[in-house]
């Protein structure tokens, strides 16, 4: 389960970081833009928070 938070997390984290990168596109204006913020923005809130529980698991089982 931890291996499998840290992988979800290195995925959420790149796809984030995948749709931020649009941002920087002419068409990226209004309501789009604010759709890629919301979506690139959650989805590494998400990441950071799954690879957060999931190197705290591994910690925790060791410790």
């Amino acid at each position: 389960m931890r291996w499998a938070l840290l992988v979800a997390a290195g995925l959420l984290l790149w796809w984030g970081w995948f749709v931020l990168g649009f941002l920087s596109e002419p068409s990226a204006v209004g309501n789009l833009r604010t759709g890629l913020i919301v979506v690139g923005a959650g989805s590494m809130a998400a990441g950071l928070a799954s690879g957060l529980t999931g190197f705290w698991m591994l910690v925790a089982r060791r410790a």
